[in-house]
């Protein structure tokens, strides 16, 4: 069974950015391609930085809605096509708009697992605020009920969409914001300010390339004031614990990555919890 660890964190996020049309790929079955702009950005000279163009995949429930919906942010290396299928049909059975965003697509970016990592980073940051209210103009959309879900340096992206003034960074700012966020394996040494609504981590005890001990130092660090923030370490799993490809497992970027379906199952059960708690 996994250990968990429960603390409290605080405030509320708003945010803003732009978005764009929706366009149909028949090729990607149930998931439809979307193209939308990240969040334009506010330097600290009030110099405004237009945000870039992003594509991402996007299945819903049927009917008009509206539904609540769960933006996914991959990690480093992208998100293989079983993943991204496994996503898609978890969460429209749950009752979910689902949009995976794809960061690197138009920035012709391969992946951003080495010396480029914080540099992508901060690029992706806007990118979760670009398709919130890319969602937020879809009429099956609720723009009040949505939550940000990444891996690996996605979590990092979504564990800084969670923090209370992270929209202050974009322009202009506007009554919208995630109501949960979940972060599977993210580096959370990396985090910043503790989360201002309710946040889930899950991570591999036996992770070398996010270790699960930054992510429970962090958490103590942050005190017990505010939205629950809650941690998952799952024994005997590694960093991709929940990516079906990797079976067997291998070693990437000097790291070892497996698949364990034990701890992915119990992930995605607590995971559908976790959602229907906050967003429904």
């Amino acid at each position: 069974m996994p250990g968990t660890v429960t603390f409290p964190t605080a405030v509320m996020l708003t945010l803003w950015c732009a978005a764009f049309a929706l366009v149909v790929d028949a090729s990607a079955g149930a998931l439809e391609r979307v193209e939308f702009d990240s969040a334009s950005q506010r330097t600290l000279s009030g110099l405004l930085i237009l945000g870039d163009p992003i594509q991402g995949y996007l299945a819903k429930p049927d009917g008009a809605g509206p539904f609540p919906a769960v933006i996914v942010l991959h990690g480093c290396a992208r998100m293989h096509d079983t993943t991204k299928q496994k996503l898609a049909d978890q969460l429209v059975t749950w009752g979910y708009v689902i949009l995976l965003v794809d960061s690197y697509a138009t920035r012709r970016v391969d992946h951003a697992c080495t010396s480029s990592a914080f540099a992508t980073f901060v690029r992706r940051r806007p990118d979760a605020y670009g398709a919130l209210v890319f969602l937020a103009g879809q009429t099956f959309v609720d723009p009040h009920r949505v939550a940000a879900v990444g891996f690996s340096a996605g979590g990092w992206v979504t564990l800084s969409a969670a923090e209370p003034n992270s929209f202050e960074h974009f322009a202009p700012p506007s009554n919208l914001r995630f109501r949960a966020a979940a972060a599977f394996n993210p580096p959370c040494k990396q985090a910043m300010a503790r989360p201002g609504i309710p946040t889930l981590i899950f991570i591999g005890a036996l992770d070398d390339w996010t270790p699960a001990a930054d992510c429970s130092n962090k958490i103590a660090s942050w005190g017990n004031d505010g939205p629950p923030v809650e941690l998952v370490v799952y024994p005997g799993a590694h960093h991709g614990f929940y990516y079906p490809h990797l079976q067997p497992g291998m070693t990437l970027f000097d790291h070892w990555v497996e698949y364990n379906g034990e701890a992915a199952d119990n992930a995605s059960h607590r995971l559908h919890q976790f959602l229907d708690r906050h967003l429904n």
